[in-house]
């Protein structure tokens, strides 16, 4: 559905601009207008500057600050407060003003009678589904405090998995960095002087040697026109990630890139069975659940084979047979869910199965790293003996041509 940019007005007087997602601007006015709120203008979130990485994107809220938020909040209703008297309590500490009018919209549908599970439900995508859905468990058990704190432990092992997939590869960005900018020396600023010292020569230059200050010539002589073409070469490529299609192909390839391509599955794979898992255990029924679990996946060709699993257990077939026939989980992990299902610890199940993809990709990332190190620096120093071998190569064959 398209996404459009609305500022609006609420009944305190604050005036806030969010993203909406709605079916035409006529529907979200009519959505608007319905919700009491007070509408400026309206527009179609597209252009140039929303497709520029860091520009024109909808105001965030990081994680981090969103798990602060629920620990204080647990906090708070634990000590005996309610709803209510906690999120204006809240409110007050919250330094992100986009966060802050999010929870002052929320506080004022509560007051209103709305739960609030609806309440965080209705600020669309600025919080996660899964969210709201824990939230809703929460207030059918009467252990909102509860609910909050698995869904706090939930994220901060999905962060810490993030985390360690990010440490491991920032030795190898920072090596591709230096190589990068090593060639970038050599040819902009090295070669360039060593083409006009050839030119006295007046000798052939060897293959090799012609290739470089080809590049050489080019890359100097054309600069602007490089960087324009890696400009629209990063726009059009993020325009066409931003389509579903796109998307859809991104995410495809991702899992079938040699060697990476298998963390990627795995990492997709632990976070469906946690998400699944944690929305199970909060009272969830498993129908539901897997819906919400195959949306959050953050894979869109997974996503799709998670969601005909949906419809395979809403028609009554079992869970493991269902997650059998997409081809995404390994025979441990189909023996594990089905253990689970016959004997009604599925949950339990489900965590120790995303210990296990846990697990697994820590050891692959390991592996990974022990041959892509050395890797980056051979290609570094091949890249590097290359080029100074063209540079040299005919002062080489000069001097030999002189000794005879």
């Amino acid at each position: 559905m398209p996404e459009f940019i609305a500022k609006v007005g609420t009944s305190d007087g604050t005036v806030m601009e969010r993203v909406f997602t709605a079916e035409s601007e006529d529907a979200l006015r009519s959505d608007l207008q319905s919700r009491e709120y007070l509408i400026f203008n309206v527009r179609k979130k597209s252009g140039l500057i929303e497709l520029l990485p860091g520009l024109g994107g909808r105001n965030s809220i990081r994680m981090k600050e969103f798990l602060l938020f629920n620990q204080e909040l647990a906090a708070l209703i634990r000590a005996g407060l309610p709803i209510i008297a906690s999120l204006e309590i809240l409110i007050e500490r919250r330094k992100n003003q986009v966060f802050r009018k999010a929870l002052m919209d929320v506080r004022d549908k509560v007051r209103g009678g709305s739960a609030l599970s609806e309440a965080f439900q209705s600020q669309g995508e600025m919080f996660p589904a899964i969210y709201a859905a824990t939230l809703a468990s929460g207030e059918r058990s009467g252990e909102i405090s509860n609910v909050l704190l698995r869904y706090i432990a939930y994220q901060k092992t999905i962060i810490a998995l993030k985390r360690k997939v990010t440490s491991a590869l920032i030795y190898p960005a920072i090596l591709f960095v230096l190589m990068i900018g090593l060639i970038a020396i050599l040819i902009l600023w090295v070669v360039p002087k060593f083409t006009d010292f050839y030119k006295d020569m007046g000798a052939d230059l060897p293959l090799l040697t012609r290739a470089l200050i080809g590049i050489s010539v080019f890359v100097t002589h054309k600069a602007v026109f490089v960087a324009a073409l890696l400009v629209l070469g990063a726009v059009a490529f993020r325009a066409w990630v931003r389509t579903p299609a796109g998307r859809l192909s991104l995410d495809r390839i991702m899992v079938r890139v040699p060697v990476a391509g298998g963390v990627f599955h795995r990492f997709a794979v632990s976070r469906f069975t946690r998400t699944l898992g944690t929305l199970i255990s909060g009272g969830i029924p498993v129908v539901t659940a897997l819906g919400m679990s195959a949306r959050a996946v953050g894979n869109r060709d997974f996503e799709s084979k998670l969601l005909d699993v949906e419809r395979k257990v809403r028609e009554g077939g079992s869970l493991w047979e269902s997650l059998e026939a997409t081809g995404l989980f390994n025979d441990v992990a189909i023996e594990m869910t089905r253990v689970g299902e016959s004997t009604g610890s599925l949950h339990d199940m489900l965590t120790n199965v995303s210990d296990f993809y846990d697990e697994e990709i820590e050891t692959r990332i390991a592996t990974i790293m022990v041959f892509l190190e050395p890797l980056m620096l051979v290609l570094m120093g091949g890249f590097v003996v290359l080029i100074m071998l063209a540079i040299y190569m005919p002062l080489l064959r000069s001097y030999s041509q002189s000794a005879y």
